[in-house]
């Protein structure tokens, strides 16, 4: 974004990130709830359903990037946009009722199937995917472990609340 919060001018304001549409739908939600905000909520579940539109349905996880129209800008996809799509459905799910909740849990158990990619069973993970599902060998950012954390602390939520069950073999 440029100095006035509209889009940046060329490519750079063309980029939308699913990874960062679910993060951000996360923090508004929190934000809403706190603050009884129907806009702010609102605009959380759209961020949702945006980067919904960055799933690749083959592979079944976030993928970094898209442009404005929603087409697929580079379908490497990082582990932690998969942490961002677990919390925030989590969260959608939440805030929702009858078939959008199951709609929304049905995303997050996708969303724990994609993430399972990434991890190890030594408790390490690996963090860049490519189109070919193959991963990228190399040491994984330190950082992911927010995302991480932040997922799980969603997940022990939405048990704590009986959305799902704290079966470790999956959501429903």
């Amino acid at each position: 974004f440029g100095p006035d919060r509209r889009p940046a001018d060329g490519e750079a304001g063309r980029l939308v990130e699913p990874g960062h549409q679910f993060e951000w739908s996360w923090l508004l939600s929190r934000h809403a709830l706190n603050r009884d905000d129907d806009r702010a909520m609102a605009a959380a579940k759209r961020l949702y359903l945006h980067g919904l539109r960055g799933i690749d349905p083959g592979r079944g996880v976030a993928v970094d990037a898209l442009d404005d129209t929603f087409a697929v800008r580079n379908p490497r996809a990082r582990l932690w946009p998969q942490t961002e799509w677990l919390r925030a459905a989590l969260a959608m799910a939440e805030l929702s009722a009858g078939g959008e909740r199951e709609e929304r849990l049905a995303e997050a158990d996708k969303a724990v199937r994609g993430l399972s990619l990434y991890l190890r069973p030594n408790g390490t993970w690996r963090d860049k995917m490519e189109r070919s599902g193959a991963f990228i060998e190399e040491a994984a950012p330190a950082s992911s472990l927010y995302h991480i954390v932040g997922a799980f602390d969603q997940v022990c939520a939405a048990a704590g609340a009986g959305l799902i069950s704290d079966a470790p073999t999956g959501l429903n």
